[in-house]
């Protein structure tokens, strides 16, 4: 895998064949969740590597195919676009974009995180989430969410059990609350809470 930066909101990505399939993605349709957590991964490694960081963006990625059956994948940081611009990209039926944001839910009860807990494990591929538990016996579950186009939250259902809440309580969270599970919040809900 090859990264070049053009600039700063934009970096081209060079894949043979086989690293797509090292990556998972080969196979995948390009809006589906899978698909879009192997372009984060491989943008994480294009941080560590040459300093492209879109955390906090979202991202208009483009695949061309090479010969050989590889791509080259280019990715542009659309938080430096006008409005106007962006509104236009985002419009448009070709292209699909991405984002990827840390969320906070408030559950108010062990019952309620349990129930969405339960029904979230059933998915093939359950998030890594952290969960926090104030002194009143609520409880916070921070998440990773992969979304796309107007649609940034990767699971819908929490709306049913939990109250979304802003990321700048992040701070407060980690700071005020226990965390009582890291990485799986949920497997921990399930065999720990009633």
């Amino acid at each position: 895998m090859e990264f070049l930066q053009i600039g700063e909101a934009k970096l081209k990505i060079v894949m043979a064949e086989a690293e797509l399939k090292e990556n998972g993605l080969t196979g995948l349709p390009e809006s589906g969740p899978e698909c879009r957590r192997a372009i984060w991964r491989i943008l994480d490694k294009a941080k560590s590597e040459v300093g492209f960081d879109p955390a906090g963006d979202k991202i208009l990625v483009q695949f061309y195919p090479t010969k050989g059956s590889g791509c080259e994948l280019f990715v542009t940081k659309l938080g430096i676009l006008a409005p106007t611009s962006a509104k236009l990209v985002s419009k448009s039926d070709r292209i699909t974009m991405l984002s990827r944001r840390r969320s906070l839910y408030g559950f108010a009860t062990a019952s309620h995180l349990v129930s969405y807990a339960r029904e979230l494990c059933q998915l093939a591929q359950k998030p890594a989430c952290d969960l926090y538990e104030a002194s009143d016996g609520s409880y916070i579950l921070v998440v990773v969410e992969y979304g796309h186009g107007a649609d940034p939250v990767e699971y819908a259902a929490i709306s049913e059990f939990a109250v979304p809440l802003s990321e700048e309580l992040f701070p407060y969270v980690t700071e005020h609350l226990t965390r009582v599970a890291q990485g799986d919040g949920l497997s921990y809900a399930i065999s720990n809470l009633k």
